[in-house]
Order: C-alpha cells, then sequence, then structure tokens
C-alpha cells in the first residue's frame, strides 16, 4: 500500500504542477502524515465500527487526509460532448470520517450503511459503502437535494485510480455523471476518452509548440484566450486573411454560446482590422452570430464614430414609449468604455438607477463629471454615487485626477441633506474611501 500510495502521489504533484504551468487555479496539494493507531482507534470508537480494513491501511500507511483543487482557466474552451466544465475537488479526511446525515432517523439501520470521507463543494457527500462487508467497500456519491445515490466504484482503490486518471475531477454530481455508466467512473466511456484526450493536450501544448501552425495555434487560443501579447505575436506571423477566415468560421459554427463569445474575443485580440467589414455585415443579419455578439465586435472593430450610433439607435427603439431599460443599456453599451456614452444616457437616467450606476462607472467618466452628476438630479446623484462605489470596488479611476477636498465638501453637503440612512451610509463609505481612490 505504501507504494501505490507514493505512485499516487506523484501522479497527483505532477498533474497539479503542470496544471498551474498552464494557468489553471490551484490549491496547492495538501498530504498529511499517516494515521497513528491511536489516532484511528479514537475514530473507530467515535463511530463504533471498524474502518474498512484497505481503507485503514491506506490512512496508516499513506496519509491520513489528502486534498486538492483546481479550476480551468476561463478563457478554456472544452470539447461539446462535455455537458459540465470540470474542475478538481478531491480528497479523504480521518478527521471527518463520520457517519451521513440523510435527513432521516439517526438511528434508522439504514442511516448505518455508510461512512462519509469526502464532502462535495455542493454540500453532497463521498461514501464508503458497507453493505456487503468487503475489505476494499465500494465508493458511493449521495446527492443531498436528490436523495440519489451513484455507485463510484466498485473498490476505494479503484475510485482513487479512476479519479487520478481523470484529473482528479471534482465530487459533485455535474462533475462525475458525465463519466459515468452503470459500474461507476468509465474511463472507456466516449465522454471520458473525450475528456482525457482534452486534458492532456492542455497539459503538454505549449505556445512555442503551438507556433508551428495555424490549427494548434488555435488550439492553443482555444485553451488559453489570446490577450498575451506572446500569443498574440504568434498569430502575426501567419497571414492575416486565413487568421480571421479560421476565426470567423469558429464564431459561426460554435455550438455554445460561450465559445462564440470566446473566439470573439480571439478576434479583438489578433484581427479586430480583419474583422471590421464583417462587423458591418452582422447589422444586416446573420443567424449564425447572436445579436450580443454582434454588439461586442462592433465595439470592439469598428470606429467609435459607427460603431456606437448603431448600438444606440436599437436600443433606443426596443421601448414602444421611447424609454430606455437600464440593464439593456448596460449589456449592449458596457463593451464600448466610451465617455460619449455618459452625455446620451443622462437624459434617459430614471429611477430605479439598477444598471445606470453600472453603465456609467464603465464608460470613463472624468472627476468633473461626476461632480456634475452629484450636484444633478436626484437620480443622477444617486446613479453617480453607486457608480463611484462600483469604480472603488473595481480599483477604477476617472479620467482626470479628482480633487479630494472639493469631492469631500460635495459629498457631505449632500449627506447631510439626505434623509434615508441607508443613503447615507454608501455616502459615509465613499467618504471614507476618498484618500486611497484619490492616491490611485
Amino acid at each position: 500500500m505504501e507504494q501505490v500510495m507514493q505512485a499516487w502521489v506523484e501522479r497527483w504533484g505532477a498533474l497539479m504542477k503542470r496544471l498551474e504551468q498552464q494557468g489553471a487555479r490551484v490549491h496547492p496539494l495538501e498530504v498529511q502524515p499517516p494515521a497513528t493507531e491511536a489516532e484511528l482507534v479514537e475514530v473507530e470508537e467515535r463511530i463504533g465500527i471498524p474502518i474498512p480494513s484497505v481503507f485503514r491501511t491506506l490512512l496508516q500507511q499513506g496519509t491520513k487526509e489528502v486534498g486538492m483543487y483546481w479550476s480551468l482557466p476561463n478563457e478554456a474552451m472544452l470539447p461539446d460532448e462535455l455537458e459540465y466544465t470540470p474542475s478538481g475537488d478531491f480528497g479523504w479526511s480521518l478527521r471527518q470520517l463520520d457517519w451521513p446525515y440523510f435527513g432521516g432517523d439517526e438511528d434508522d439501520p439504514d442511516e448505518r450503511r455508510y461512512l462519509q470521507f469526502h464532502t462535495a463543494g455542493n454540500g453532497d457527500a463521498l461514501l464508503i459503502g458497507l453493505d456487503d462487508g468487503a475489505a476494499d467497500p465500494s465508493v458511493w456519491y449521495w446527492s443531498h437535494e436528490e436523495g440519489e445515490f451513484d455507485l463510484m466504484a466498485p473498490s476505494f482503490t479503484e475510485y482513487v485510480e479512476r479519479v487520478t486518471s481523470l484529473g482528479c475531477i471534482g465530487a459533485d454530481c455535474g462533475q462525475h455523471r458525465q463519466f459515468c455508466s452503470e459500474g461507476g467512473l468509465d474511463l472507456g466511456c466516449s465522454t471520458a476518452q473525450i475528456w482525457s484526450t482534452w486534458l492532456d493536450v492542455f497539459l503538454t501544448l505549449t505556445l512555442e509548440q503551438s507556433a508551428a501552425s495555424l490549427e494548434s495555434l488555435l488550439a492553443y487560443a482555444s485553451m488559453h484566450g489570446a490577450e498575451e501579447q506572446a500569443v498574440k505575436d504568434a498569430f502575426a506571423r501567419f497571414d492575416r486573411t486565413a487568421v480571421f477566415d479560421a476565426l470567423q468560421s469558429r464564431v459561426e459554427h460554435a455550438q455554445q454560446s460561450d465559445h462564440k463569445q470566446a473566439w470573439s474575443e480571439v478576434i479583438v485580440h489578433v484581427s479586430a482590422a480583419e474583422a471590421a467589414d464583417w462587423a458591418r455585415s452582422l447589422w444586416h443579419g446573420n443567424e449564425a452570430v447572436p445579436g450580443w455578439i454582434r454588439d461586442y465586435l462592433t465595439a470592439h472593430c469598428l470606429p467609435e464614430e459607427e460603431g456606437l450610433p448603431l448600438v444606440i439607435r436599437e436600443v433606443e427603439s426596443e421601448e414602444a414609449d421611447g424609454s430606455v431599460h437600464p440593464y439593456t443599456a448596460l449589456h449592449r453599451l458596457r463593451h464600448f468604455r466610451s465617455s460619449a456614452i455618459i452625455s446620451w444616457m443622462k437624459p434617459h437616467v430614471a429611477f430605479p438607477i439598477g444598471g445606470w450606476d453600472s453603465l456609467l462607472a464603465v464608460s470613463q467618466p472624468s472627476a468633473e463629471e461626476l461632480i456634475v452628476w452629484l450636484n444633478g438630479s436626484d437620480a443622477e446623484r444617486q446613479t453617480a454615487l453607486h457608480a463611484v462605489c462600483h469604480m472603488m470596488k473595481q480599483q477604477i479611476v476617472p479620467v482626470t485626477r479628482i480633487d479630494a477636498a472639493e469631492w469631500e465638501q460635495v459629498l457631505s453637503e449632500w449627506r447631510d441633506k439626505e434623509i434615508l440612512r441607508n443613503n447615507k451610509r454608501v455616502f459615509d463609505e465613499v467618504i471614507s474611501k476618498l484618500d486611497d481612490w484619490h492616491a490611485s
């Protein structure tokens, strides 16, 4: 068992290292020392039964607690065959080994058929089955919302081997069910093979390797995006028309909306100029490209003086009474990040201000414009106040430097006139952070 455990730890460590090198978010692998006999006996006395022998040996000769967590970069596009994006959530703990609570009578014999050794991030449980009395017991998953049990593997050692081969995927049902058959996790099923192949490429493909051909570079971009300058430089070595044609095809043929968005972002980073005519054509209809993708490409691929009026015209025409819904304006205009939006939105702003404050925050306001809004109508003042809160939290500063003394005077005057306690609290929050914001 010691050799088996050592081999697993080496595989886990190598996996986590490669994931981190490829930009995944990784929590360091934690492997505790082996359990002492006294620790094992203490737990057995607490739960009232012996720990199944193979798991007990693993705890005593391997580790009493192991844990690992990871998630892929936001830019990673998974194969369409995968319904859910896998992430890592794997481990066990002697300290947490206990009878699970299924919501019934704790003295019911059915409540003593399993031992819980790991809790998934969604609150569900991984369990050791006790019914057959096996030395190497089966592993089950219990969904607390569905009240259902899924077989994960016929033995604990087989469970660890299978989940390790799948990249130590997470324990919740959205993670494992797409890789399961009647016998539990199935490394031979099509989705498991698709995932394993994708994961192997993700862990091994470097930018230097992918730069050898446009297809491999596109594969790299599908996993890492194209925001980094080195990726942009790699694309620049290929024919620009060929690059754009390949990316346009991927946007139009992507099955998932988030893939369409991701490929559109790659276009903006590496082919914005080549995409201009295509972005214009989208305003004449293209069923393969949804309107929100068209808005995004319009904001980034066309001159502002051309693109912004196109979107504003549609925003203004969506409501029959001529009003503008703030969240429609936010979602359709936020990509422009333009001060021209500030003057446009001012006559439309009214209570409730939700949406307007976020749009003002991302539209490159100057310190002077914000002061004008703070001294404006009630709706304008509350919009500007909450916009400043957003900006402070997101570390966004006005395009011109603020005069801290002037700001504190204006904010204090309006706070003193404010009647509602919650609104006073927002003024106080902004005033308290002025110095830090002013210095940033």
